[in-house]
């Protein structure tokens, strides 16, 4: 989303930015209780392990 700012810099894509963080938020935890309901412990670690938008590198 952040490529996308850079790419398209209007006001437009300015307002939608904070507003689509939030969705893809909203949308990430939703999904994340389906797959661990679904899957349970192992999901858990996996949830543990990795993070949920921003990679880290070590």
């Amino acid at each position: 989303m952040i490529g996308f700012l850079i790419q398209w810099p209007t006001i437009l894509t300015l307002i939608m930015f904070p507003i689509l963080v939030w969705m893809y938020k909203k949308l990430a935890k939703s999904e994340e209780r389906e797959v661990l309901a679904e899957f349970g412990e192992e999901y858990s670690h996996y949830m543990e392990t990795v993070p949920r938008f921003i990679p880290r590198f070590r």
